[in-house]
């Protein structure tokens, strides 16, 4: 099974669970969620699609094989 590590709360999830929740926050850009991706505190949808948005940029950008990431 494949899993995603959340930093804002240290842990890890299913991927099916992360892009389930992806979608939800895309949905629904103003509703509160209790936390965002990369923090800690409550989120909007907008903010979490911003974090989901950054760290796939920041992954491209990096060019490190999936292979050989942490």
């Amino acid at each position: 099974m494949r899993v995603i590590h959340l930093p804002a709360i240290d842990k890890t999830v299913s991927l099916k669970a992360y892009v389930a929740a992806i979608k939800l926050a895309k949905a629904n850009p103003d509703q509160e969620f209790k936390h965002g991706l990369t923090c800690w505190w409550a989120c909007t949808g907008k903010d979490i699609m911003r974090q989901f948005w950054e760290g796939t940029q920041d992954r491209i950008n990096q060019a490190i094989p999936y292979t050989e990431r942490k």
